[in-house]
């Protein structure tokens, strides 16, 4: 083969490992931009819900009351006023799950005790409007839940119901106490979503066991890491 020949030759394979080199580099580029498209999309389209919790539930009083009316004629047949006594501490907390993306409290976040389907504590406020949960963290709030009403004897509150108080009453003879703890709230993720928020709403239910123990006596009761949904 002449000199011509030759250089000919060793232009082609010069010419093809430019060509291969290009067409891998082309791949390895889009392979990495693909990845990157995909890393994008896992951090910040989709969004992970708020995880709650109730990490320590203390029960240190239970007592129900009930008040008989007066012993007129009129009266006799009236039925009794059924109050309960009670002082609650709990702490939940709220996990977020994004590894890229911050939850923000759009709105304050409430939380509400409820016995029986009904309603017996006001509600406690565990935090204010924009209040955030880093990435990949977790806050804790204090409830601290207590009968306080003067107008009923020892501090009671009235269970709104004949059928709750049965239910307390059978409770309080198992040695069990259930609650759900009720969380309302609205959360916004950032840097994303801006000026748009989701609904947070979670409910924890409780069960506390009570000692036997006499009246007056001061109970703690502890249940820990309980998921909410």
């Amino acid at each position: 083969m002449d000199d011509d020949g030759l250089g000919c030759c060793c232009g082609c394979c010069l010419l093809c490992c430019a060509c291969a080199a290009d067409v891998v580099c082309n791949w390895c580029t889009f392979l990495i931009a693909l990845a990157a498209a995909a890393v994008l999309v896992a951090a910040f389209g989709v969004a992970l819900p708020v995880r709650a919790t109730v990490t320590d539930a203390s029960l240190a009083r239970l007592d129900l009351v009930v008040v008989t009316s007066n012993s007129s004629a009129a009266d006799a047949d009236a039925a009794p006023v059924v109050s309960v006594a009670y002082n609650l501490s709990l702490t939940v907390q709220l996990r977020n799950r994004n590894w890229a993306m911050r939850i923000e409290l759009a709105a304050p976040l409430d939380a509400e005790l409820r016995f029986a389907g009904r309603r017996f504590f006001d509600g406690a406020r565990l935090a204010d409007a924009g209040t955030s949960v880093p990435p990949r963290g977790t806050e804790e709030f204090r409830v601290l839940a207590a009968s306080s009403s003067s107008s009923s004897p020892g501090g009671a509150v009235p269970l709104g119901g004949a059928g709750a108080a049965a239910e307390l009453a059978r409770e309080r003879a198992e040695g069990v106490f259930e609650v759900e703890l009720r969380i309302a709230g609205e959360v916004r993720y950032r840097p994303v979503h801006a000026g748009r928020s989701s609904r947070l709403e979670a409910t924890c239910p409780l069960k506390l066991l009570m000692p036997n123990a006499p009246r007056g006596t001061h109970l703690v009761v502890v249940q820990k890491d309980v998921s909410c949904y």
